[in-house]
């Protein structure tokens, strides 16, 4: 750490030449990358099952209305969300209407 602080030292120097510039640039790209925390992982989202299950399971849902597609993805999601996350219902849109005067 001491060498890439010392890069970064030379790099400002005002006679610095681009190359020490450079160097220096490298230098806080490297720190930056020590400093940073590890990004959280994901679960994997990617499924593993041969294509002609995939395709047999396409062939399958083919058939079956939007409507409960879209029912079974909302409950599978809910219940992968837990139950302090979800939100709270909100109050219906009112709007006020105000009358336009006729010329």
């Amino acid at each position: 750490m001491e060498d890439l602080i010392e890069t970064i030292r030379g790099a400002t120097a005002p006679n610095a030449t681009d190359d020490a510039r450079a160097a220096g640039a490298n230098a806080c790209r490297e720190i930056l990358r020590a400093l940073e925390p590890e990004p959280p992982t994901a679960p994997a989202l990617v499924s593993t099952a041969p294509a002609a299950e995939i395709a047999q399971l396409v062939t399958a849902l083919r058939g079956v209305p939007t409507e409960q597609l879209l029912d079974l993805a909302i409950e599978k999601l809910r219940a992968v969300v837990p139950s302090a996350a979800l939100a709270a219902p909100s109050p219906p849109i009112r709007f006020t209407l105000v009358p336009v005067p006729q010329s």
